[in-house]
């Protein structure tokens, strides 16, 4: 398969991909990221192109090239050589890339865009629809148009003040201008009314709004019926945020500069949601304005960044945003694709590391009506935990780092296709066995594969508590080889077998010892949020796992890790993407919006390292049981 991209014609070649090639043009020289990015790749750039992830790193086979102190790199013609593409510039003429697989942030991660249950609702939107049939004005009856409209609803038991927009007014005259029969589109916003829409006609029956999970990695926009109270249809894509930097500490940093921040904000906005958001109206023959509500859920840093808000203090202690509790916002001000004067809803977040997402996850969970011990843990690179019920909780925000979603890892990478995300192993000298996501090569392995691998080599004798590999099965077992820096490692894939045809997948020593200091650091937090609580595992009555990552993992062999507590395997619950459950009821009931803050605010946020029990906690969590 052959794509075709053109800038100028000063440097031409081929990037070559596991599944196309594209022939490209450019102006040089230029960085490799430059490059890749305008050819409709997304590279793996987790340190926002500092040189320090090695997740960038690309093949170059042909061409001249040189680092960005311009010292010029050799390379042998069709012999490839390994360079990181954030960190190497092309220099001019004719040249041939090839990007493997683990480099890629590609198409066909599994994205949760469902979810398992929502708690019980009315139908009450803050945003609805009136259909008035208004008196003309008369000399004895000559009150504005506007004001025919405002005093009808209070009618209809709209008290206070009904407040419009001029451009709501200047789109009053072209509606009224013939019979007084019409649907005006009115929403709440902080006790107080507002006419956003007039429709000529009776229009009651299409309404809708857009529910928001922005996500760091990915995002999910749903289009909701909110006449009928349903999801129409989802549509999820890449936060193209991930064209810049990869994780929220990087995000952090790069905004630092108010220019990119900027860039950040229109990444997110204009090239990600507008862009669904799009999508999913066009699909449905509608337009922009018909989309009169939006409520988003996200992380607080994600909320700072949408919005065009500095993240700059969660950066260092004390980690404070500038607001927990933003919004409403209209949708002008936020430059979105729907209805100008619409609302946006952003949820309220506890702190600066426990966002609006787990807000969201509290309320479909209904942790603060619980009597019982109710515990929520979203695992991933800030693993977000709570430990509560309805009469206090304590959350806190394990830095587990991104191992469980294939970050810093010789061969780990996301839930993508080519990834290897359940693996099995018998006895010590057996063969593996496991399965790859999509109708692919196995390229490497992701987060649920991982913790298979702990848990079945531990319980196969090949690695030992401390995740050494053990002298029986260095004695015994095949698979146990030498990388090429001398560390020991399993292999897992031959290289044969790869995607590539050039490398082993395998799992390093230095793998395992980073993976259990994830797991450890996120079983730490869990104990130490338990003993604010005054309470044991065994007290736990519900424990639920919401995100992405958790709807995949093996539940016996996350205990079998040491990853979550061995309780009862039927006090677990996978959620699914709790975040975007929880906007979508916003959408349907006003008062979910007023139980959000409460709900943010009813959390005591622990620090861990202020905690004289973490450090001897975390030590010993790094076991395997």
């Amino acid at each position: 398969m052959w794509d075709l991209w053109t800038m100028s014609a000063k440097a031409q070649g081929i990037i070559e991909l596991p599944d196309r090639r594209i022939e490209c043009q450019i102006d040089a020289p230029c960085l490799l990221t430059d490059l890749v990015a305008g050819a409709g790749v997304i590279l793996n750039v987790a340190c926002g192109g500092l040189g320090t992830c090695g997740g960038c790193a690309v093949d170059v086979l042909t061409g001249r090239f040189s680092d960005l102190g311009g010292n010029e790199i050799a390379v042998d013609t069709g012999k490839a050589k390994r360079v990181l593409a954030c960190q190497t510039r092309l220099l001019d003429g004719e040249f041939l890339i090839r990007i493997p697989h683990h480099s890629l942030v590609s198409a066909g991660e599994k994205v949760v865009m469902d979810f398992a249950h929502t708690p019980p609702r009315s139908l009450r939107p803050p945003v609805r629809k009136e259909y008035l049939r208004l008196s003309k004005p008369t000399l004895r009856d000559p009150r504005g148009d506007l004001e025919r409209i405002i005093d009808e609803l209070h009618t209809r038991g709209y008290e206070g003040p009904v407040n419009s927009s001029v451009q709501l007014a200047r789109a009053a005259e072209q509606v009224l201008t013939g019979e007084y029969e019409l649907t005006v589109t009115v929403a709440c916003e902080s006790g107080r009314w507002y006419l956003i829409r007039i429709e000529p006609g009776d229009t009651t029956s299409s309404l809708y709004g857009a529910a928001v999970d922005v996500g760091t990695t990915t995002v999910v926009v749903a289009l909701v019926d909110l006449a009928a109270g349903k999801i129409l249809d989802a549509a999820s894509g890449y936060n193209q945020q991930i064209i810049r930097c990869d994780d929220v500490a990087s995000r952090i940093s790069y905004a630092g500069d108010p220019q990119k921040l900027e860039e950040l904000r229109d990444l997110v906005v204009e090239s990600t949601v507008n862009r669904l958001l799009r999508l999913l109206v066009r699909r449905h023959g509608l337009a922009s304005a018909d989309v009169a509500h939006m409520a988003v859920s996200g992380n607080t840093i994600m909320a700072h960044l949408f919005c065009g808000v500095s993240p700059a203090g969660m950066g260092g202690v004390p980690f404070a945003p500038v607001t927990n509790f933003p919004g409403p916002y209209h949708a002008g001000s936020l430059h979105l694709a729907m209805n100008g004067d619409g609302l946006v809803d952003i949820f309220p977040s506890a702190a600066g590391y426990i966002g609006g997402d787990i807000t969201a996850d509290m309320y479909v969970c209904g942790l603060t009506d619980c009597r019982e011990l109710t515990v929520i843990i979203d695992i991933g690179t800030n693993a977000e935990i709570v430990v509560g019920n309805r009469d206090r909780a304590i959350a806190c925000a394990a830095p587990a780092g991104p191992a469980f979603e294939g970050g810093g890892l010789t061969c780990g990478m996301r839930a993508a296709a080519g990834a290897i995300d359940t693996f099995a192993l018998e006895t010590l000298d057996s063969e593996p066995t496991y399965t790859v996501i999509g109708e692919a090569k196995p390229a490497g392995v992701c987060g649920s594969g991982l913790i298979d691998f702990l848990a079945q080599a531990h319980r196969a004798g090949v690695i030992s508590q401390t995740g050494r590999f053990t002298d029986e099965a260095k004695a015994k077992c095949s698979g146990i080889v030498q990388a090429d820096d001398g560390i020991m490692a399993y292999e897992v894939v031959p290289a044969d077998r790869t995607d590539d045809g050039l490398k082993p997948i395998l799992i390093t020593e230095r793998d395992i010892a980073t993976l259990l200091q994830a797991k450890g650091v996120i079983f730490a937090a869990l104990q130490i949020a338990m003993k604010h609580f005054g309470a044991g595992f065994d007290e736990i009555e519900q424990f639920y796992l919401a995100g992405g990552f958790a709807r995949h993992i093996d539940l016996d062999n996350c205990v079998a890790t040491g990853l979550l507590p061995d309780i009862a395997r039927d006090k677990y619950t996978f959620i699914g993407n709790g975040s975007l459950a929880g906007a979508f009821v916003a959408l349907l009931d006003e008062e979910v919006r007023t139980k959000l803050p409460h709900i943010a605010a009813a959390p005591t946020v622990i620090e861990l390292n202020l905690d004289e029990d973490f450090q001897n906690a975390y030590t010993m969590a790094m076991l395997l049981p």
